[in-house]
């Protein structure tokens, strides 16, 4: 309670005399001065079915079904509507897509190696918010597709809003056999809203989110591990308040994980409860920028079949100090977050961001220092192909960046960046020779790079997205790369609205070799993807297909699993 103490006091007199980072509310003018800004217009051009498809196309951004990394770190925080969607069950990164659509956001807003001062810890490789569409007359939506695999999908959602009150219900179901032995799953996700306006500045909203999933673990190809099964539960509520200036976010997340393999004699459960409470408010600073402030309070609590009960908390202050002049092409951006943590060391994170602004142009340099707490999962989870290390220690990082952003004409912008991103005990997980793994402190670790993005539209109706990244993540003690981390990907999409009705939407991906190993002695192979998206509206009505790895390539994921080969599925949906 001391150290807690201590912690809460330095927050305190940080928050007095004024210093952090940005403000609740997340301006599309970010797209100039270092976030990335993705539209719903740019979304439903996309014809993409999953939020991995809508988020593959950043530069630096990897996201698979159930995950998202920035720049090789995969402790990012997603948030939707202020609410977190990050997986309390999860190993590092997990994230539960299936509690957000694509047809249903309104913009995306992506804070690539920073945000960890407004929205906590474990915030290292970034933040991703995620606005959805507000509740408006009665409408819905019925989609279901089938495809190869004994893939199946249903799902099916309806608003109302009448006069200051609105609300939401939503469900589906997906299923598939998968690809290769024990690669099956099925899931179903249930969820329900109400929202009360008063008017644009004094708000209320309720919700509640229920993700089932049970599924087969394959393991790696040269470990295969054919009985395998794992079962999960999420249970999510929220609320979701805002009065002028001042904004509260409350949530409580519930995971439950049950890990089985009748070959090893293996039952081994984990639950995870995550109780969380944001307030932030601000305040405007004149002529010069806007004061922004606030507190967070985290309450993680697990048990499990085979550990001891664990609990632990965090208590934070935060605040955060813009500078701009209306007459000067210059922007300040300071502050300083206090974590104060029962179970892990007190941490002082802080943030700067520097901007010069033209017209058609901007240049933003920033830095940020952040720490990540290891998972319960982590920590205690037993599986097939993981074992627990419950000795496994906090990882902080500091992350430096130089952003370039231009639009010489309002078709054509471009961004290119340099980033170097230095970790202390990066937590890491590590394959041993007989393809069980464990999570483990990595000691001293290095991510350089750079990205390179182009966005064209070449006519009305043909548009072009290219990115490529450059990642070396090293391991400052040894010299040896870090494993499962690319060092270039690179991506093409062309969008051609070929009719009024018909849209089609190539892709391409291009990834390198990885190392699968910490003595650089195992390596995955560099592969080449092609993804093809069409749908064809008929008014309230659309068909579309999807066909994924196109040249049905033979390739690895970074940690060596066999991915996908091709695969196909075609539906319909109906709004009304």
């Amino acid at each position: 309670m001391e150290r807690i103490g201590r912690a809460a006091w330095v927050a305190c007199s940080v928050a007095v005399c004024g210093g952090l980072l940005l403000a609740a509310g997340v301006a599309a003018a970010q797209e100039e001065s270092g976030a990335i800004v993705v539209t719903g217009e740019e979304i439903r051009l996309m014809k993409a079915n999953k939020m991995a498809d809508v988020l593959n196309h950043v530069p630096g951004v990897t996201a698979g079904d159930s995950s998202v990394g920035i720049h090789g770190s995969y402790k990012v925080k997603v948030l939707v509507d202020g609410r977190p969607i990050n997986d309390p069950t999860s190993s590092v990164g997990g994230v539960n897509w299936s509690m957000v659509s694509p047809d249903k956001i309104e913009r995306i807003v992506i804070l690539r190696g920073k945000g960890g001062v407004r929205y906590g810890q474990d915030a290292s490789g970034g933040v991703i918010l995620i606005t959805t569409r507000a509740i408006s007359s009665v409408s819905g939506q019925v989609k279901s597709y089938g495809g190869n695999q004994d893939t199946g999908f249903v799902s099916a959602g309806a608003q109302a809003r009448a006069g200051r009150w609105g609300a939401e219900v939503s469900g589906e179901t997906e299923t598939t056999q998968g690809y290769v032995v024990n690669n099956d799953s099925l899931r179903h996700k249930g969820g329900v809203k109400a929202a009360y306006s008063l008017d644009e500045d004094r708000a209320l909203s309720l919700g509640a989110d229920y993700v089932e999933e049970e599924k087969g673990l394959t393991g790696q190809p040269d470990h295969p591990t054919p009985f395998s099964r794992k079962e999960s539960e999420t249970t999510a509520l929220s609320a979701q308040g805002k009065y002028f200036r001042t904004a509260s976010s409350t949530f409580f997340n519930a995971g439950r994980q049950r890990n089985t393999d009748v070959s090893k004699g293996l039952d081994q459960q984990l639950w995870v409860n995550e109780l969380g409470e944001d307030l932030s408010s601000s305040l405007d600073a004149g002529g010069y920028g806007e004061l922004a402030y606030g507190a967070g309070y985290r309450l993680g609590q697990a048990s499990g079949s085979t550990f001891a009960d664990q609990s632990e908390e965090v208590f934070s202050l935060f605040a955060s100090q813009s500078l701009q002049s209306q007459t000067s092409p210059w922007a300040l951006t300071g502050g300083l977050r206090a974590n104060a943590n029962t179970a892990f060391e007190d941490v002082l994170n802080p943030e700067l961001k520097l901007v010069y602004q033209q017209q058609g142009w901007n240049l933003t340099g920033a830095y940020s220092g952040s720490n990540n707490i290891p998972s319960f999962y982590q920590r205690y989870n037993h599986s097939s192909s993981t074992l627990p290390n419950p000795e496994l220690g906090m990882e902080t990082a500091d992350n430096y960046s130089l952003a370039l952003f231009v639009q010489p004409r309002p078709a054509l912008s471009g961004r290119v960046s340099v980033f170097y991103n230095l970790l202390n005990d990066r937590i890491t997980y590590v394959t041993f020779d007989d393809g069980v793994g464990q999570y483990q402190n990595f000691g001293k670790v290095s991510y350089k790079g750079g990205d390179l993005s182009l966005t064209w539209k070449a006519r009305p109706d043909l548009g072009f997205k290219a990115s490529y990244t450059y990642l070396r993540a090293t391991d400052e003690e040894t010299g040896l790369l870090v494993p499962a981390k690319a060092e270039h990907q690179a991506s093409l999409e062309g969008c051609w609205q070929v009719t009024e009705q018909l849209t089609t939407v190539l892709s391409g991906k291009y990834a390198s070799e990885v190392y699968r190993n910490k003595a650089n002695t195992k390596t995955v192979p560099d592969y080449i993807l092609a993804n093809l998206r069409a749908e064809y509206s008929l008014g309230r009505y659309a068909l579309f297909t999807e066909i994924k790895n196109l040249a049905d390539t033979t390739y690895y994921y970074a940690d060596g699993l066999l991915a996908p080969p091709l695969t196909w599925m075609a539906g319909l949906s109906w709004k009304f």
